[in-house]
């Protein structure tokens, strides 16, 4: 009889797979909940806008906020922090899409935070 300890298992394949497919799932959720980024509309912006209005246009008023927690290893193998991880789920960097929302907005500087995890999109008064 051997006094050996058993080897740790070191992954199944069936866990492998499982946890990709979680992190799979989750990242096209948050690609998902970023699509008022890529492809924003009058729709996603609008209310939060007249809202601000409504409050006498405060410097830097959040009208939009997506809240992501990075997954510890993404999809393709690499570990990113909320920073890396938004351009890596849309394809874009994050201050080509604000200029691109700016675009749609006259008169108004948009701009962007970051607080945790948490992307903020912000506005002011030209």
């Amino acid at each position: 009889m051997s006094t050996e300890p058993a080897a740790d298992v070191i992954a199944t394949m069936e866990e492998l797979m499982s946890s990709h497919a979680v992190v799979v799932t989750q990242e096209e959720s948050d690609r998902t909940s970023l699509s008022a980024l890529t492809n924003p509309t009058s729709a996603q912006y609008r209310p939060q806008l007249f809202t601000w209005a409504a409050a006498g246009f405060p410097g830097i008023y959040v009208i939009q906020s997506f809240t992501l927690t990075p997954p510890s290893i993404c999809s393709d193998g690499v570990t990113r922090d909320i920073v890396a991880y938004v351009p890596y789920l849309t394809g874009q960097d994050i201050g080509v899409m604000i200029a691109g929302i700016q675009a749609l907005m006259t008169g108004i500087t948009v701009s962007f935070s970051f607080q945790g995890n948490t992307l903020r999109i912000h506005v002011s008064k030209t």
